[in-house]
């Protein structure tokens, strides 16, 4: 059907339609230059573009699009594929969905772009927010049958970023469950160490020590023990071969005895 025959456009006012639409829409010209934007474009330039020391997103009309976009987007635009769809980053800091397409008059003349941003994120934030997902996987803390014992498995890489964070998260579940006994699992600590990395763990034993709490070390494989005798490196705990070892020393000081029924 006709547009242009259907009663409920008539005298429609576009600008106030554009500004209802939930996305953000740019309009340029055939030269790429921004002449005007919806209210949900100004909003998101409120807050975008004090990256590029522009506060008023009004300052953004008269703006080439390449601001926006590198050399590859400048030949999307020069092609003839729209709609064109495409991630961008803005700004260093922030990722989009766009999408590109050609403007054009009522007789069928180029008269310029329209862009639509989507999914506009700071993926700085996004960033930080998965860091933190993987910290929370770096160091399991898992209670065990007795609510005073947990147990630190480690795994994988030992760096000194990683220690530092595994020594803030168990002395506060220390803390909590008021731990009398903490074992820590090195049995999937295959790669080598250094002496900040042995140096944070001393201080982790140490600072369980003050805390009224005793760790215990478990699980370290011979490369790891040479590597450490190699390079004259010291840890003042109580060392098992094995976690089955550890949990019988913790029963014995406990007063535990495993009985079989």
């Amino acid at each position: 059907m006709d547009s242009n025959k259907i009663e409920m456009f008539e005298g429609l006012n576009v600008l106030r339609l554009l500004d209802s639409i939930g996305e953000s829409l740019i309009f340029a010209d055939e030269n790429q230059i921004i002449k005007w934007m919806n209210v949900p474009a100004k909003e998101l330039l409120t807050k975008i573009g004090p990256f590029v020391k522009i506060n008023d997103p009004e300052d953004f009309i008269g703006v080439n699009l390449s601001m926006f976009h590198g050399p590859r987007q400048n030949g999307i635009l020069a092609g003839e594929t729209f709609p064109h769809t495409a991630h961008i980053k803005l700004f260093n800091r922030f990722s989009a969905k766009i999408v590109v397409d050609k403007v054009f008059s009522d007789t069928g003349d180029f008269s310029g772009y329209v862009l639509t941003w989507k999914d506009v994120s700071d993926f700085q934030q996004e960033l930080e927010v998965q860091q933190n997902m993987l910290k929370s996987l770096y160091t399991p803390i898992i209670g065990t049958a007795i609510d005073s014992v947990l147990l630190v498995a480690l795994t994988g890489l030992l760096t000194e970023e990683r220690m530092q964070y595994t020594k803030d998260a168990i002395l506060i579940a220390c803390a909590e469950k008021k731990a009398e006994y903490v074992i820590f699992d090195f049995t999937g600590i295959v790669d080598d160490i250094d002496d900040v990395v042995v140096f944070h763990l001393d201080q982790i034993a140490e600072a369980l020590r003050l805390m009224g709490s005793e760790a215990i070390f478990v699980g370290l494989n011979s490369q790891f023990v040479q590597q450490m005798i190699r390079k004259g490196l010291k840890v003042r705990v109580k060392t098992c071969q094995s976690f089955k070892q550890g949990v019988n020393y913790v029963w014995s000081k406990m007063g535990y005895k495993l009985v079989k029924i």
